[in-house]
């Protein structure tokens, strides 16, 4: 008797705080809070629908457009645009690509006129806010936060663009190298003990982005939260005996 008043008590009192918050978002033309969990992060453009593995985690604000290939095990963080409409982009096996990065491809009508599309191999780990053009970055390198990765380039395996860098276009990065600065250039080679450490840096990624689906599972339970017609204060009075 006395859990199922505090529930119907604790739940009128939640209902109440949120039919608050949308009354006044409404107020303000702010329709924010039907958009972050009901939204769908995928966009089909030019006949072309993005193809997503079913265990990547894809962040509910990011925007996957077009022509876009998402591997297995993942992680596409929040904020993060794949936009592929002039061309194709490809995420490989076990890869992050983190939170506000843009990724985007090149068309011939570019500036080089030369279509490049853009191919990200097998658990590569891409910090947060880098631009990635129209490039291809190789199995298991690293590319620092902040950096920008121009058409044409190539990021060897296993190597690391140093954060705040820009790789100009048309730049070969070899294998088990550090580059860095503006524009980048070769600073030194990796030891091995460097590559394997970059490797649990990509399972880590890779255990998370599977935690963060988890997360977002449950946030898509709470929808009905959400929807007016759902809630308490809007269930005919026999639904709301059959509760108590």
């Amino acid at each position: 008797m006395w859990s199922n008043f505090r529930y119907v008590v604790g739940r009128g009192v939640r209902e109440t705080g949120q039919a608050l918050e949308r009354v006044g978002l409404r107020a303000q033309e702010d329709t924010a809070f039907k958009s972050f969990l009901n939204r769908k992060p995928f966009y089909k453009l030019k006949g072309k629908h993005p193809n997503i593995s079913a265990n990547s985690f894809i962040a509910p604000n990011a925007a996957v457009i077009g022509n876009v290939r998402v591997a297995p095990e993942s992680s596409i963080w929040y904020g993060v645009v794949l936009r592929g409409d002039s061309n194709k982009i490809s995420i490989g096996a076990g890869s992050s690509i983190g939170d506000n990065c843009v990724v985007h491809v090149a068309s011939n009508k570019n500036l080089s006129e030369i279509p490049n599309p853009t191919i990200v191999g097998d658990k590569v780990v891409v910090e947060p806010g880098c631009v990635i053009h129209a490039c291809t970055l190789q199995d298991n390198c690293t590319i620092g936060t902040g950096s920008v990765v121009a058409d044409g380039s190539v990021i060897g395996e296993h190597s690391v663009v140093e954060p705040g860098s820009y790789v100009p276009e048309h730049t070969d990065v070899p294998e088990r190298q550090v580059w860095g600065g503006k524009p980048a250039r070769y600073i030194r080679s990796l030891t091995e003990e460097e590559i394997k450490a970059n490797e649990s840096v990509s399972a880590t990624m890779q255990n998370l982005g599977q935690k963060h689906i988890e997360t977002q599972q449950k946030l898509e339970i709470q929808l009905e939260d959400y929807n007016d017609e759902k809630t308490f204060y809007h269930q005919p009075a026999s639904a709301q005996k059959a509760k108590e």
